[in-house]
């Protein structure tokens, strides 16, 4: 701690409020801060005490974007250089003016700082998703776009803010103009995919919000109502509908938010009521508390709604927050952290493994601070046994058939790490041997040896012999060489904006995960595939050398985004291809790998994808096993197997007009069992309905005969079943005079299908659903009697 210097630029007296202490410190505009200096002279400690800095020092902080106010003469950063670009383009775009309007310059300023934000986000290699980093830049793109909306902008616009972006600050910072296509191809996507979440939110939350405010003035009078009468009250049902609260439906966006408001009022208030009875005439600390909530349920949306909001419907509870509190709402942000904890529980119950690793204690106990890594150099090493675990406890002996686990001084097995599996091997010492299935790193530092004692016994402080599986550790490196080669060969053919976000390898396969918004065309792994084995081919020198931090990334190492490394690193180089920052152990040459084949492409996320792959003996095998389907095919076709390709097709093409055949041949069928299933239509509470089991091949089927089935019988509630592909399948048409008597399609074939043990729903008009014992499709439409009969 120490001095500090503030400077502030006056704007002059017709800026300011004109109060008599006015000054630097004022909120009123006329004064900008433009620099700090902080001289740091002491160390002060717990009590206060400061002592002088053995090396003082200033440091300083200059705004850059004020300084340009005032050196542009403009009073707000907004209206500098820095913004008017992006300025010119929303105005462009909405037709307003910026500094027109109070609410629409907030927005204005809401949409510039998050349209920059978002470019330099996606240009790093972020990329939107549902966790840290990736959830901080959808929750800023969102909020850029709902803030867009208020400005009228009613389609995707965030792009064309950010190639204005790009064009302005391209010239300082490269990797935007480098990355352009992608950035804007990520905000386009994700923009999109908004819109379609921002539109049937905004219904839902408005139906919620007004039946909120609906029955706000009622809410004292259910409060008084309960207290006076306590449990003699009745259900929350009849409590509410006293009180002129009414249900809600789901045909509509806001039906259907009105409807989550409903069902959370009704639970609340029985939840009271439960309360209250379980105590009968004594107070009940539990019943008041709800009656609390209660009480607040008028003005704040509850935590229960947020997360309907966000579980069912994916509305995130930062906009239902925005737009509430816009409409003079709160929204009770514990309560919903309450219920996202309560999901994690679940999921976490569900899960197959509870809690910490018993021997983590154990190894703790240990008080060993880490194995040293011999295993680049070498694959075997004389060590000593410095710890020993059977069934999670510390012992001095572990004897022939007991699973152990070792631990040694120095170790040539590499523990798993970094997505590289752990070695395999023997640990032999003078009176037994541990048969290693994994080396693992429970603790940072910490390598430790799995197995099973396969002779006599091993003890601690044994002198001991390390020999790692040496043909499985060559898989694994060459596996993992090929993983740099890969890395490469994609940022040529994608573009460099393509990042490592995760890998598996592993001596059999493996599995590389980056970031690219698109799947990439079979043209583009096609070349990426030739571009690694052009490497392979190549026999280029795989070198490791350790060296700073900062030196291994000014000389273009590749680093992992987000990964957290020391002031020293190791430094992995394939002459002429390129250098990543890699702890992994490698080939000496690329010629070892052999063979690189890709398996496998696939999306595991916006923005993600995901390459499998194989090398050496495992990539012969894969070659071996597709050449010889080939072979095969080719053989039963009565062909060669260069003739494969054209044989299957024209086989294809005749498969497809037997289909059509048959489909055509099915309509004709089901126009004469639509003529047979008339005369099965009763009338149940003066409603025509029709229950059946027909044959049909699909639900396209079904949807025809529904069609025309609710054509001939004008109006009538029709349901219909049929097996299909081992399932019992339904569908159910309501006519509209119906619907609007309050009979819902979705709702009978919803309860159509659970007699099954499947589910389903819908619209009004029509549903369908799907069931699992098809031996009780006749029981489930039996029921639809009963489910239209009056009560």
């Amino acid at each position: 701690c120490g001095p500090c210097s503030e400077l502030h630029y006056d704007f002059g007296e017709e800026y300011g409020c004109g109060k008599d202490m006015c000054g630097p410190n004022c909120d009123c505009g006329r004064f900008l801060e433009i620099w700090n200096l902080v001289f740091m002279q002491y160390n002060q400690d717990a009590k206060g005490q400061r002592t002088p800095l053995p090396r003082p020092n200033i440091d300083t902080g200059m705004g850059l974007e004020r300084t340009a106010a005032v050196m542009q003469g403009v009073v707000s950063t907004y209206d500098t250089d820095c913004f008017r670009p992006q300025i010119d383009c929303v105005s462009g775009l909405t037709g307003k003016k910026y500094g027109a309007d109070k609410a629409a310059d907030r927005a204005f300023r809401v949409v510039l700082e998050h349209g920059r934000a978002v470019v330099f986000l996606i240009a790093d290699g972020v990329v939107p998703g549902n966790e840290g980093r990736g959830y901080v830049l959808r929750r800023v793109l969102r909020r850029a776009a709902l803030f867009g909306r208020k400005l009228g902008l009613e389609e995707a616009f965030l792009s064309k803010v950010a190639g204005v972006v790009i064009g302005q600050m391209g010239p300082v910072y490269p990797e935007l103009e480098e990355n352009r296509d992608f950035v804007l191809r990520v905000i386009e996507s994700e923009e999109r995919s908004f819109h379609e979440t921002l539109n049937t939110g905004l219904g839902l939350l408005d139906g919620l919000l007004s039946y909120h405010k609906v029955h706000q003035s009622a809410i004292p009078e259910v409060v008084n109502f309960i207290r006076q009468h306590r449990p003699s009250t009745g259900n929350a049902g009849a409590v509410l509908d006293q009180h002129g609260f009414v249900g809600a439906g789901h045909e509509t966006n806001e039906a259907a938010g009105a409807e989550i408001a409903a069902e959370t009022i009704s639970q609340l208030v029985d939840d009271a009521l439960s309360a209250l009875e379980e105590s009968g005439p004594d107070p009940n600390p539990k019943a008041e508390k709800l009656l609390k909530r209660l009480e607040r349920w008028g003005k704040v949306i509850s935590g229960q709604e947020a997360f309907r909001l966000y579980d069912t419907y994916g509305f995130p509870p930062e906009l239902t927050r925005e737009i509430a509190s816009e409409r003079g709402f709160e929204v009770d942000l514990d309560g919903f952290e309450a219920e996202m904890e309560a999901q994690r529980a679940r999921a976490r119950a569900s899960g197959k493994f509870h809690g910490e690793p018993e021997n983590l204690k154990a190894l703790r106990g240990l008080g060993i601070e880490s194995t040293e890594f011999v295993g680049y150099e070498k694959l075997s090493h004389r060590s000593a046994v410095v710890g020993l675990l059977v069934g999670g406890r510390v012992v001095s002996t572990a004897r022939k058939g007991e699973e152990a686990e070792v631990v040694l001084r120095e170790t040539p097995f590499y523990g798993e790490m970094g997505g590289q599996v752990g070695d395999s091997g023997l640990i032999r010492g003078p009176r037994g041997e541990l048969l290693v299935s994994e080396a693992v790193k429970p603790l940072p530092g910490l390598i430790v040896h799995r197995g099973r004692i396969t002779e006599g016994q091993l003890a601690s402080d044994d002198e001991v012999e390390a020999i790692v599986d040496e043909a499985r550790r060559r898989d694994i490196a060459c596996n993992h060489t090929a993983t740099h080669l890969l890395q490469a060969a994609l940022r040529r053919v994608l573009g460099s904006q393509v990042a490592q976000r995760g890998s598996v390898v592993a001596p059999e396969r493996l599995r590389f995960d980056y970031s690219h918004l698109t799947a990439p065309s079979p043209q583009e792994l096609a070349r990426v595939q030739r571009i690694v084995n052009e490497s392979v081919r190549g026999d280029l020198p795989v070198t490791a050398e350790e060296l700073p931090y900062n030196e291994a990334v000014g000389r273009g190492a590749i680093a992992i985004f987000g990964e957290k490394y020391g002031d020293t690193v190791r430094m992995l180089e394939v002459q002429g291809v390129g250098a990543e920052l890699c702890g992994g152990t490698h080939l000496e040459r690329t010629g070892e790998i052999g063979l690189f084949l890709i398996s496998g492409e696939s999306s595991i996320g916006t923005g993600l994808r995901r390459i499998e792959a194989l090398t050496g003996r495992g990539a012969e095998d894969l070659m071996e096993r597709r050449l010889g389907a080939v072979e095969a095919i080719s053989r039963e076709l009565r062909g060669t197997p260069d003739e494969v390709e054209e044989k299957v097709a024209a086989l294809a093409r005749e498969l497809e007009q037997e289909r059509k055949r048959a489909q055509a041949l099915e309509r004709e069928l089901s126009k004469s069992v639509v003529e047979s299933l008339l005369g099965q239509a009763e009338a149940v509470g003066g409603v025509n309905v029709l229950s059946a089991r027909v044959s049909a091949s699909g639900m396209e089927v079904l949807k025809e005969m529904g069609d025309r089935l609710k054509e001939r019988l004008e109006s009538a509630v029709v349901v219909l079943g049929a097996v299909y592909q081992g399932r019992p399948n339904f569908l159910a048409m309501v006519t509209p005079d119906l619907v609007g008597r309050g009979i819902h399609a979705g709702e009978i074939v919803k309860r159509v299908a659970q007699a099954t043990g499947g589910s389903g729903g819908g619209r009004a008009e029509m549903a369908q659903a799907g069931g699992k014992d098809q031996a009780k499709l006749d029981e489930a439409l039996r029921l639809v009697r009963d489910m239209v009969r009056p009560s």
